[in-house]
């Protein structure tokens, strides 16, 4: 009972302890001239073909997005026959 409480309290101890924020071996300068020399290139994702494209129709992650948004939001006319 008291090897399962430690081994407990040992693992969280040791959960804390990697989830402390990293230590930087750089110094404030080096950092400051990595920043001054701007950022990096964005790299373009290289495309990879997959068994499962071959059910997945053609489209654009763009035109998802914009279907997705005109799904949410539906205007109702209001009924005529309702008025006093």
């Amino acid at each position: 009972m008291l090897l399962e409480i430690f081994i407990g309290v040992v693992a969280v101890l040791f959960g804390v302890w990697l989830g402390l924020p990293g230590r930087f071996e750089q110094s404030t300068d080096e950092i400051e001239q990595l920043m001054a020399r701007g950022g990096s290139k964005r790299r373009k994702v290289k495309r990879r073909f997959t068994p499962l494209d071959w059910w997945r129709k053609d489209e654009r992650a763009s035109d998802r997005r914009r279907a997705e948004s005109r799904r949410h939001f539906r205007t109702a006319f209001p009924d005529d026959d309702h008025s006093d």
